[in-house]
């Protein structure tokens, strides 16, 4: 299980990450990660001790886009840009049951859980997290719509949609066991000013996986 490459040049390397594969090693990991695929692929990047150019990650059983810089000088501007949420994030998602209104902003701070320490929970006392939403279109039983996460907290798109009554399908932590082997989270698209100026977007179609998901919800 490999990342494939989506874009690359000097300075950026574009990679579509399938589900199941870990973006770099943490708590109660073992395997391989894209960390790992990177190393041997930038043998000689310069960004080596920073993971060598990872900018950001996505959890486990998501699939979707990742930024990796292959300079010192990319890797700089796009940190900071991710720091101050100056990067559009899109995801595409189905969560149970009918989400209404059709547009929305989730705006709920959240926090690691006390007890289960590697999930994360609504709280006042939390962190700003804020999460916008589009419905693309409705089902018997699912709403399949693009999240825009505003702040970019760990496990954000999933916790939040789970404190609205409407748990992503397939997601086994925060959700309940459906037919989905995994969580219906893609990330699609990224969208960003580059070191020169110039306006970047790059996109990952859906997975074959959750497409043929929707597919069979159609019959």
């Amino acid at each position: 299980m490999e990342p494939t490459v989506i874009f690359e040049d000097t300075d950026l390397l574009v990679l579509n990450k399938p589900a199941g594969l870990v973006v770099h090693e943490g708590a109660g990991h073992t395997g391989a990660t894209v960390a790992d695929w990177l190393k041997q692929y930038l043998p000689k990047s310069p960004l080596a001790a920073e993971r060598y150019g990872l900018l950001h990650r996505l959890d486990k059983d998501t699939s979707g886009l990742l930024l990796v810089a292959k300079t010192l000088v990319a890797f700089k501007h796009l940190k900071k840009l991710f720091h101050d949420h100056q990067i559009d994030k899109h995801y595409l998602a189905l969560v149970h049951g009918r989400l209404t209104p059709e547009r929305g902003m989730i705006n709920i701070p959240l926090a690691r859980n006390l007890v289960k320490r590697t999930q994360f929970e609504p709280t006042a006392t939390g962190r700003k997290a804020e999460t916008e939403y589009q419905v693309k279109q409705y089902y018997a039983q699912s709403t399949y719509l693009l999240a825009l996460p505003k702040t970019g907290r760990t496990h954000q798109i999933r916790v939040h949609f789970k404190s609205i009554g409407h748990p992503i399908v397939g997601d086994k932590v925060y959700g309940r066991n459906d037919a989905l082997s995994r969580q219906f989270l893609h990330a699609f698209k990224l969208s960003f000013v580059d070191w020169l100026g110039k306006s970047r977007t790059f996109e990952s179609p859906l997975s074959i996986d959750l497409t043929n998901y929707l597919h069979e919800l159609k019959k």
